[in-house]
């Protein structure tokens, strides 16, 4: 019977990743971090030339990287198949909790502010928490339930931090957007397979039990 662990080395980068997003939600500091944060990144945003593609092209190369990393584990590792598929429903999951997000709070974007490198979405288009940072971090986790090889998950991790900064440079996220958008993505199908499972192994030791 298949346990309802996840592998050590796939979960502790996710779990760093995870505490220090929501260290950057819930930490104090005076004038707000996020506020700090965002001004500061947006303001060294505005000498970046395209800086709006730093993001898109991050998450497009995350996208691919996904792709090929759950195609060749789901060939080569058929009993990772469950959980690989599990993880994409949790990302897609993730994503439709982040738009409810959006609509929960209506919270809109910093460039409605201030001054911002980046196009300003039209009022309405809300800003917490992130897709981008949501659909960025949920691959990683997608990754490293894929494979479970810490040095992969640690770099899908950089390049979707990546993209979260560039959103924030970009001047159409607060910190805290990004660092939402980060925890949906990391949690949500680490929480999927880990509920599944546990109901499964649940099931099977009721069937075992009652045919015994």
């Amino acid at each position: 019977m298949p346990s309802t662990r996840l592998p050590a080395r796939a979960v502790l980068p996710l779990g760093i990743a995870a505490a220090l997003a929501a260290a950057l939600v819930l930490l104090p500091l005076p004038g707000s971090l996020s506020v700090v944060g965002t001004r500061w990144l947006s303001s060294a945003g505005s000498s970046v030339p395209s800086v709006e593609l730093i993001s898109e092209a991050g998450l497009l190369l995350l996208a691919g990287a996904t792709a090929v990393v759950m195609a060749c584990a789901w060939w080569s590792r058929p009993g990772r198949r469950s959980r690989i598929a599990l993880s994409a429903v949790g990302v897609l999951f993730a994503y439709l909790l982040s738009e409810g997000g959006k609509l929960l709070f209506a919270q809109a974007r910093p460039c409605s502010v201030w001054q911002t490198a980046g196009e300003c979405p039209q009022p309405g288009d809300w800003s917490l928490p992130s897709n981008h940072a949501t659909l960025a971090f949920g691959a990683a986790a997608a990754i490293a339930v894929a494979l479970g090889r810490s040095w992969l998950t640690w770099s899908a991790l950089a390049l979707a931090s990546v993209v979260a900064v560039g959103r924030v440079a970009q001047g159409v996220h607060y910190v805290h957007d990004v660092a939402l958008g980060a925890i949906l993505g990391l949690a949500v199908p680490l929480l999927l397979i880990i509920g599944v499972e546990a109901m499964t192994h649940a099931v099977r030791a009721r069937g075992a039990a009652t045919q015994g």
